[in-house]
């Protein structure tokens, strides 16, 4: 049901009371952690079958990781009980009402508004579903009813607004949906409620602006999308509603209310179409088109028939598979002639962007991004190309506001953690508790653990990190007891954010870097063991990475074999081996002339080799977790990148803002790891020739 588990919360596998293994999963539950919450749902649900309360929490654990009728089947179940709360019936109420179940949904309502009256969610879900009913005017009474007793809630306020709407009391609706955007300024569901009344009340100008300002805050948000269609047809302009129902299609393809749009709108569009020609012919004007695309823009107006959709599947299926093997001027050679540049299917332009930019043509790459943002901007895989396109050209205004979008691709999805609390949006929050839990891989996590401080300075609050196990004795060392292991319940806390989120909340800029130098450290003890072990060597003494972890999507681009760095064996250099994995084995046949001293059998953990880096003269290493472990240790490390880096480190620059003790080696082209070799290998020699260990 919820995504594989961190590593257990040690109690997990001790024996609790009902109460405490309840509390631990509510707990669980809370911080984001759905499948420690659901491993105790199960494990109170196997001792005592039936049990209300862990069947409420796994239906809500169910619902929330996409298994409505699961879900359904669980809250159905834990209202049986005559001792069920009135929330539970509450929270079944709006799983009935988003399954279309309303005469049930509408029932479990009332029954938790007659249990307590004064339970706000449960008059809430009892409004909507009235509404959905097409019961106006009762909705209208229950909405008035939530909106005086949560007077500065957005939401409140936007039902009510809603529930106006239904009445056609439009100026009050207007009033309300303003309220509650001015409570709460990215509210997208509101702008694009007010885009529909203002529409409604014949302001275009204003509906406009304020669907598309929906689409800013929220780009999946379908009724935005419907909004600015009909807006614009209301302003006879058919051709841009066309545009705005086909962006909607791109991402929900059999969207009813879209596919119905866009018969009507061909037919507007064909009229038009033939209106301008009969003009043309008397003024020698140019010919207004039917397409509805931008020339040069991705292009839907048309379906392809089933021939047509094959030959497009096959040709991106193609393109692909070039990518993948780093044939990227054949893919865009094979694009650029299969492609109509006056309105190409979307799937091509965002191949041919990463066609260009795997070429190193970073802006010419940016430039067809942002057109398919601004084109589609529902497709979140291209908003996310341009994220890190925008934070590799050193945009990080704008990229970073684009790389929220990370886990909402169809791959990532999973690994949302759907914390049941507020996302810190950058404000002050005195006086309350911030958690911030890492994501993604160790250098990841390395690399932003440096904007705890930035962000316990800013929002005012306390700061509780989480983190792998891995990396927790640099954390607290960093942040002292507030910092815990990854699937471990953490303090109670008001808001959470990613680690990597941080950059846009806290509004991280160049300027702002490198911020605190040195911010982690290694442990005494360790630095003191491997003192002795390496005491007999002779210096200098470089430490040696060579491939980084073989499942990341990047590896074959980054990483590289032993053998390719025999221009590095300059001599007088003991080479410590630090790798790790399947290629730590290529120690045993080093290339002749190198003095390397194998060590991953001695290194247990992220401890030994911070110790190692510590004493090291210098490391060596592919784009991977040492580098960064290096960087914030303030340890010297040279750098070897592919032509096109991972977006942290920038273009055409040999050092790095984020870590001033480090070089930075770049491929001058595509695979050219012989240069980079040749020209490390020259580095070590001058360096070290000339005493500068």
């Amino acid at each position: 049901m919820a995504p594989k588990p961190a590593p257990p919360t040690p109690t997990t596998g001790e024996l609790l009371s009902l109460p405490e293994a309840l509390r631990q999963a509510h707990a669980h539950w809370s911080a984001g952690q759905a499948a420690q919450a659901e491993i105790l749902c199960r494990r109170i649900l196997a001792a005592s079958p039936g049990q209300a309360d862990a069947s409420h929490l796994l239906g809500l654990i169910a619902h929330t990781h996409g298994q409505p009728a699961l879900a359904l089947d669980l809250l159905r179940h834990a209202c049986k009980t005559d001792a069920a709360p009135a929330v539970y019936f509450g929270n079944l109420a709006e799983i009935c009402r988003q399954q279309g179940l309303l005469a049930e949904g509408e029932a479990a309502a009332r029954h938790a508004t007659q249990r307590e009256p004064g339970l706000v969610m449960a008059w809430n879900n009892l409004g909507i579903i009235l509404q959905e009913s097409g019961r106006h005017a009762d909705s209208v009474d229950c909405l008035e009813r939530v909106a005086e007793l949560q007077p500065h809630s957005p939401e409140a306020l936007n039902n009510l607004g809603n529930a106006y709407t239904g009445v056609n009391r439009l100026d009050e609706a207007r009033q309300r949906y303003t309220q509650a955007l001015a409570l709460r300024g990215d509210y997208a569901e509101a702008h694009s409620n007010l885009a529909f009344v203002l529409r409604e009340l014949g302001d275009y100008d204003a509906a406009a602006n304020a669907g598309q300002r929906a689409i800013e805050c929220n780009p999946r948000l379908a009724n935005a999308y419907i909004n600015l269609a009909e807006i614009e047809a209301a302003r006879s302009r058919p051709a841009t509603a066309m545009q705005w129902t086909e962006a909607l299609l791109t991402f929900a393809p059999s969207h009813p209310q879209a596919l119905e749009l866009r018969t009507r709108l061909r037919t507007a569009c064909g009229l038009q179409a033939a209106t301008a020609e009969v003009l043309a012919a008397s003024t020698d004007a140019a010919p207004v088109g039917a397409h509805p695309g931008a020339p040069g823009a991705p292009g839907a107006a048309a379906v392809p028939g089933a021939a047509l959709a094959q030959d497009l599947d096959d040709l991106a299926r193609r393109v692909r598979d070039l990518l993948t093997e780093r044939q990227s001027a054949e893919a865009e050679r094979l694009l650029r002639e299969n492609m109509d540049p006056r309105g190409a299917p979307a799937v091509l332009w965002r191949l041919l962007g990463l066609a260009v930019k795997f070429q190193g043509r970073v802006q010419e790459a940016a430039e067809i991004q942002a057109m398919l943002a601004t084109a589609m901007p529902g497709n979140l895989s291209a908003r996310f190309d341009l994220a890190e396109t925008r934070l590799l050209q050193g945009d990080f205004e704008r990229g970073w506001t684009e790389y929220r979008w990370r886990y909402s691709l169809s791959h990532t999805a999973a690994m949302d953690r759907k914390v049941q609390r507020p996302r810190w949006d950058g404000s002050r929050i005195d006086g309350q508790t911030l958690l911030i839990h890492d994501e993604q891989g160790y250098g990841d996590t390395l690399q932003f653990m440096r904007l705890i401080d930035a962000a316990r300075t800013r929002s005012g609050a306390r700061v509780v990190l989480e983190v792998h196990p891995d990396l927790l004795s640099f954390a607290r060392r960093l942040v002292g007891p507030d910092a815990f292991p990854r699937g471990q319940i953490p303090p109670p806390f008001d808001q959470h954010c990613e680690l990597m989120s941080l950059p846009m909340a806290i509004g991280l800029r160049m300027a702002d870097l490198p911020g605190q130098v040195g911010y982690l450290s290694a442990d005494a003890a360790r630095v003191e063991k491997w003192r002795k072990r390496l005491a007999g060597l002779p210096r200098p003494w470089v430490a040696l990475a060579w491939a980084g972890r073989p499942t990341h999507s990047n590896d074959a681009n980054r990483s590289l074999a032993l053998a390719d760095m025999a221009p590095l064996a300059v001599p007088g250099i003991t080479y410590l081996a630090i790798q790790k994995g399947p290629a730590a084995a290529q120690a045993a046949t080093a290339p002749a002339g190198m003095n390397i001293v194998p060590l991953d059998a001695e290194i247990a953990d992220f401890e030994d080799t911070a110790a190692i880096l510590s004493l090291a003269d210098l490391l060596v290493s592919v784009d991977s977790s040492p580098v960064h472990l290096a960087g914030a240790l303030n340890r010297p490390a040279w750098v070897l990148l592919p032509f096109l880096p991972d977006w942290r480190w920038l273009l055409q620059r040999s050092d790095s803002p984020w870590y001033p003790s480090l070089q930075l080696f770049r491929q001058p082209a595509p695979g050219d790891w012989k240069r980079v070799m040749h020209d490390v290998g020259q580095a070590l020699a001058t360096r070290f020739h000339r005493g500068q260990a």
